[in-house]
């Protein structure tokens, strides 16, 4: 996943519908559940460009039960 900001364009990498691998600017968000990362994302107004991969792990992970989160 990239994430593109005002100033910066960084790469996320994910696993499980979890970042398990982040560029130095936003390494905080290790261990975050794609759900925060996205509202982040919107938050700040940045931009989210996931592979097919990563997309289908955003769904998986959005329709999951809040109690298996």
């Amino acid at each position: 996943m990239h994430i593109i900001g005002p100033n910066f364009r960084v790469v996320l990498r994910l696993r499980g519908g979890v970042v398990v691998d982040a560029a130095r600017p936003v390494s905080y968000m290790r261990g975050w559940r794609i759900e925060r990362v996205l509202a982040l994302v919107k938050r700040w107004a940045w931009q989210a460009e996931m592979s097919g991969d990563e997309e289908t792990q955003v769904a998986q992970a959005t329709q999951a039960p809040q109690s298996l989160r």
